[in-house]
């Protein structure tokens, strides 16, 4: 198992020396701020970004950005997403990338419609059945990362944000290419890690850690909010967990705070 963090706010180059001080193995570069726009990965960059990362001997993954929807109900709107994720796996198998992590999208209507969810459901899977096959080609995997379940009245639907429907995409789609990256925090407002970990634990390469009150995906330092991380932990060590840790928040000195805290209930676990 690897330690690693979100590289978010700034670009992936001003964090090299941060993950190498701070003991992190690896780093998940965060394409949302205008800084990390996929636009600003042109060929020389890719090239001095992957050398240098080399040099470090970090691992790195992608996390496309937030607003992306892969189930969009507009077939232009989706087409444009699958299009930029597209240009993401290209992008990620230049830079050495072990895969790309990506939402995978919501659905905007009447909660109580149930063609809501499905119908984000059809759009995500003629995604998938886009994009599968070019990571398969390239050999860097997609991960979809549950979401959060949203109150009752909202009027947006997010997918994923129950163990049953991302056991039954899994199933749909058996592709090595298909991978998933269990959000803790995201499971603590829905069904709780251990649900989608029973689920998803054969092809999870990653998780992210963050913690919040059960109610709210607050992005709380672990250990300042109500997750079990002991028990979190204890069923990574059992499971033997071969993937990578991180951290997800946004200042740096939470990311370390984060590392050490988690490290620290690790090592309460003995060998």
């Amino acid at each position: 198992m690897k330690w690693g963090f979100v590289a978010f706010p700034n670009p992936p180059e001003d964090y090299l020396d941060f993950a190498v001080r701070h003991g992190f193995k690896h780093m998940e570069i965060d394409l949302f701020c205008p800084q990390q726009w996929l636009s600003r990965y042109h060929a020389a960059r890719i090239r001095s970004l992957r050398q240098r990362i080399e040099a470090t001997e970090l691992t790195v993954s992608f996390h496309a950005p937030y607003p992306l929807n892969l189930a969009d109900f507009l077939p232009e709107v989706r087409a444009a997403a699958v299009k930029y994720t597209e240009r993401l796996l290209r992008v990620a198998s230049d830079l050495g990338a072990k895969w790309v992590t990506v939402h995978p999208g919501y659905g905007i209507g009447i909660p109580t419609l149930e063609w809501v969810r499905s119908k984000a459901m059809n759009g995500l899977r003629r995604s998938l059945d886009r994009l599968i096959p070019i990571a398969e080609r390239l050999q860097v995997p997609l991960a979809l990362e549950n979401l959060i379940s949203v109150p009752p009245e909202s009027e947006v639907v997010f997918l994923l944000d129950n163990p049953e429907e991302l056991r039954l995409l899994l199933n749909e789609y058996p592709s090595p290419a298909l991978k998933v990256c269990i959000d803790v925090g995201h499971a603590e407002v829905s069904k709780g890690f251990h649900a989608f970990w029973s689920v998803a634990k054969e092809r999870c390469v990653a998780l992210h850690m963050h913690d919040n009150d059960s109610r709210v995906d607050l992005h709380l330092v672990p250990g300042s909010g109500n997750i079990n991380w002991l028990k979190v932990l204890s069923t990574l060590r059992e499971d033997g967990f071969p993937g990578v840790v991180n951290v997800e928040l946004f200042l740096d000195e939470h990311k370390v705070a984060a590392k050490r805290y988690l490290e620290s209930v690790w090592e309460s676990l003995g060998d």
